[in-house]
């Protein structure tokens, strides 16, 4: 089900983020709504595992939860947007597609995603308010054949806001779509593309990064990361998301513009497989073989026995002895 985030909502968790407790009446009054109405938003975040504790004299947050705001995240983008905050969504991607065809870009966040994608189908885990999951759509004057390498642009305009956050950062890119953290992932890129009538295209670039979520098991997932985890300190989302979508504006106008070629330079600096030996997945056949970079078109180029050869799609690994 869709819910956007209510203003009630944010207040709410703003008074619980003290960590006392707090009676229903008395939250109701300071927010000037019915005891039943935050009894309703109580049950529907608990229904979130956010570790809200409901005692005998009231409610009481075990953990502070600072959630995401327009106005706080607009002070770092530098253009008029337009800025959709949900608390749940099937995926952000799915909203920004299903919506009907517009010519201006716009941005879906959400603090929870029931049904978060990554590609070929695989889940992405999406706990509730500790993590930044971010679509943006965008109408490019290109054929759909023109998009080629757009997720690495996107993942290089990524990696490039988190190394303005803070200079421990050291990310990098593994092809096609993950972002890496000391050698875990900590994000990814999914893009949707669709074709739109007089040569033009529809992107919806979707971003999953993890933020907060130290405290969090994640079961059948490969090795990941967070932010919080590698400086050791929550961080402000908002900020994050804010630079973030700052980011992709103006590297938008770049691609529009320019196509991936200026991109290139900046993949060869962050490529985490540059020069390693590499399994790619590629439909049903394996390869492996050196990474080699890529092509100007994104394409993974892998040195194999008979050669160098390019790949447009797949999944890769590092090779395991």
């Amino acid at each position: 089900m869709t819910h956007e985030l209510s203003t009630t909502t944010l207040a709410l968790l703003n008074i619980l983020n003290d960590g006392q407790r707090h009676a229903g009446t008395e939250i109701a009054k300071a927010l000037g709504v019915s005891r039943m109405a935050i009894w309703k938003v109580i049950q529907r975040l608990k229904n979130y595992d956010i570790g809200i504790k409901s005692e005998h004299l009231g409610y009481r947050l075990e953990s502070p939860l600072f959630l995401l705001e327009k106005s706080k995240i607009q002070k770092y983008i530098h253009k008029d947007v337009t800025i959709d905050i949900f608390e749940s969504l099937s995926s952000t991607n799915d909203h920004l597609k299903n919506l009907a065809s517009i010519t201006f870009p716009q941005i879906c966040l959400a603090e929870h995603q029931i049904n978060g994608r990554g590609r070929l189908g695989r889940s992405w885990g999406s706990p509730f308010g500790r993590n930044i999951y971010c679509s943006m759509s965008y109408v490019f004057q290109k054929d759909i054949s023109e998009m080629a390498g757009l997720s690495l642009a996107v993942g290089i305009l990524t990696v490039k806001t988190l190394e303005t956050l803070d200079q421990r950062l050291k990310p990098s890119l593994k092809w096609p779509n993950d972002i890496y953290l000391e050698e875990k992932k900590v994000g990814g890129i999914l893009i949707d593309l669709i074709a739109e009538a007089n040569g033009t295209c529809k992107a919806v670039l979707g971003i999953g990064l993890n933020v907060n979520m130290k405290d969090i098991p994640l079961k059948n997932v490969e090795k990941w990361t967070c932010l919080e985890e590698v400086m050791d300190q929550k961080l402000d989302r908002n900020k994050v998301v804010g630079k973030m979508i700052n980011s992709l504006y103006k590297g938008m106008e770049t691609f529009a513009n320019r196509g991936f070629a200026s991109f290139l330079p900046d993949w060869k600096r962050l490529d985490f497989l540059d020069n390693k030996k590499v399994t790619l997945t590629s439909g049903q056949e394996v390869y492996s073989g050196i990474a080699k970079g890529i092509s100007p078109q994104g394409h993974l180029i892998l040195e194999l026995s008979q050669g160098l050869k390019q790949f447009s799609y797949g999944d890769t690994s590092l090779f395991k002895d």
